[in-house]
């Protein structure tokens, strides 16, 4: 327990002053020890008898005492923790509830360091997610590794749904506001969100011209109780105090405790749920995303159907067009992929053990023991045109396919290939760009295929409501046609 907590059992069970049991705490030694990392304020020390340094009993006394002592490290733990235990390195800014730098404040990386020295966290790899930090300590919490990366891949549709929704009420500037995953810096004050807007109301507007700003954090599929709600409620109260511009925190998770509710609302926070912003059809699909995308492949290649009322559920956060459509319309193409496949993977992790570059292959078929395709996958808005830039970034990642597929023993000797399918059309210097590259590239061949030519494989599949969602969703063509 803490020395302080030590303390006060020594004044009421010994009958002795303060300074008297401070002075014996100030003396102690083995069996008792003191916890080597400083994770409390004002210096606080964690003592312990040494029989009990490796027991859970340990482990869960700091870090409820953690928690008792309002320490920034019990803050950051129990974000962690509501985020499954496991997210990528560069979003534990976000969930710390520390300052990139600021006065007498633990920063993040000094935060992290700490907790790392302590064995609390580790430095991990996600075969999707590449650098991660994750939970250290089984009597704490298990790393969530199965869902992590469909938890993220949702969160990044509620946000472009709350990008809309924003958008739409006119509380934030129109093309300012800022998302996780845009490779864009979120930040108000000394401190990263998953979501920032500048805001021109008038209740957030400072004098003159300057805007307030809206700061956001999103948890799908997550309950979140009074101590995981404490790492937001810090960034925005440490915000408000150090920086004139006026701040409207948002923090929406699937559902909160009602003493969350009670200390948020406290302390000035909107508090919301998917349901009560966007509707239950909504907020409902989105969990049943999470799901889906926690079995990507399997979901993809038996249930067609599923993803057919996923897309039309979905549909009403048409914000989420850039995300959404582009994680739908994977699930899609490995379900069509898979037909003459042996099988087929979503969301595969590349990573160049020579370069250390990592770059996603949205769906990989495996046809045969020697023939793999990487298929890129581009959902777009009905109309919506490939560019040539796209085209380029594409062809930029395929040599850390590449190196990644032929590091693995089962496709050392295989047939590569790779194809860009897309639910709209290529422009002109698209397509140019490809025939192009066609024509040089012969030992690892490419191709592609626009809307009209993945409707066509539906089509000969016979998959009636893969072909509906297409023609819905992502093509121009009258229903009526089909």
């Amino acid at each position: 327990m803490r020395a302080s907590q030590v303390a006060r059992r020594l004044q009421a069970e010994l009958m002795i002053s303060a300074e008297a049991a401070r002075k014996r705490i100030s003396r102690v030694k083995p069996p008792v020890d003191r916890f080597s990392i400083q994770l409390f304020p004002k210096g606080e020390s964690f003592l312990y008898h040494q029989d009990h340094r490796t027991t859970e009993r340990f482990w869960t006394s700091l870090h409820s005492s953690l928690r008792d002592a309002n320490s920034v490290y019990g803050y950051a733990i129990d974000a962690l923790l509501a985020r499954g235990g496991l997210i990528p390195s560069a979003d534990f800014q976000v969930i710390s509830g520390a300052p990139r730098v600021m006065k007498n404040q633990v920063s993040t990386a000094t935060l992290l360091d700490n907790l790392i020295e302590a064995g609390v966290l580790k430095r991990t790899t996600h075969d999707h997610l590449g650098d991660c930090v994750a939970i250290d300590r089984y009597e704490l919490g298990t790393p969530d590794f199965a869902s992590a990366w469909g938890r993220r891949r949702a969160e990044s549709v509620l946000l472009d749904a709350v990008r809309e929704w924003i958008r739409n009420l006119g509380t934030g500037s129109y093309n300012s506001i800022k998302i996780r995953g845009e490779e864009t810096e979120r930040s108000v004050g000394q401190f990263s969100w998953d979501l920032t807007a500048p805001s021109y109301l008038l209740p957030l507007k400072r004098d003159g011209a300057k805007p307030g700003f809206i700061a956001a954090d999103v948890f799908v599929g997550e309950f979140l109780d009074e101590f995981q709600i404490r790492y937001f409620v810090r960034k925005a109260s440490l915000v408000k105090a150090s920086i004139p511009s006026r701040l409207l925190p948002i923090l929406i998770a699937e559902e909160f405790a009602q003493t969350a509710l009670r200390d948020g609302r406290s302390a000035g926070i909107m508090m919301a749920t998917p349901t009560n912003l966007f509707g239950h059809r909504v907020g409902t699909a989105l969990r049943e995303l999470v799901q889906t995308l926690r079995n990507a492949a399997a979901v993809a290649a038996a249930d067609p159907e599923k993803l057919a009322m996923l897309i039309d559920d979905l549909s009403e956060i048409e914000g989420a067009a850039g995300n959404l459509r582009g994680i739908l319309f994977e699930l899609i193409a490995a379900h069509l992929a898979r037909r003459d496949a042996v099988s087929v993977d979503v969301g595969v992790t590349a990573r160049d053990s020579r370069t250390g570059k990592l770059a996603e292959i949205d769906v990989l078929k495996v046809e045969k023991r020697t023939v793999c395709c990487c298929i890129e996958c581009k959902g777009k808005m009905p109309g919506g045109t490939v560019e040539v830039e796209e085209v380029d970034d594409w062809f930029a990642r395929i040599p850390t396919f590449r190196a990644y597929l032929v590091g693995q023993e089962r496709f050392r000797q295989a047939q590569l290939s790779f194809e860009f399918w897309t639910t709209g059309r290529f422009s002109p210097d698209a397509l140019a760009r490809l025939s192009v590259e066609k024509a040089n590239r012969t030992r690892y061949p490419i191709g592609w295929k626009d809307g009209a030519a993945v409707y066509e494989i539906a089509r000969k599949a016979k998959v009636k409501s893969i072909r509906l969602a297409l023609q819905k969703h992502y093509l121009k063509h009258p229903l009526s046609s089909i």
